[in-house]
C-alpha cells in the first residue's frame, strides 16, 4: 500500500505542477496583453495632444526632481 500512496501523490504533483505552469503562462500573456493596449493607448494620446503630454512630463519631471533633492538632504 506505500508504494500506491507514494505513486499516487507523485502523479498529484506532476498534475499540479502542470496546472501551476498552465496558469502562469495564462498569466504572463495577460499581462503582456494588457502592457501592450497601455502603451497603444498612451502613444494615441500622446499623438492626439502632444502639448498636454509634453506639460504633463515637465510636471512628473519637476515633482521626481524635487523629491530626489529633498530626499539627498537628510
Amino acid at each position: 500500500m506505500p508504494k500506491e500512496e507514494a505513486m499516487k501523490m507523485a502523479v498529484l504533483r506532476r498534475v499540479s505542477w502542470e496546472d501551476g505552469q498552465e496558469s502562469a503562462v495564462r498569466l504572463w500573456n495577460h499581462a503582456r496583453e494588457t502592457g501592450e493596449d497601455l502603451v497603444y493607448q498612451l502613444n494615441r494620446k500622446v499623438k492626439r495632444h502632444p502639448w498636454k503630454a509634453v506639460a504633463v512630463a515637465l510636471v512628473a519631471g519637476t515633482i521626481a526632481g524635487c523629491l530626489v533633492s529633498l530626499s539627498g538632504r537628510r
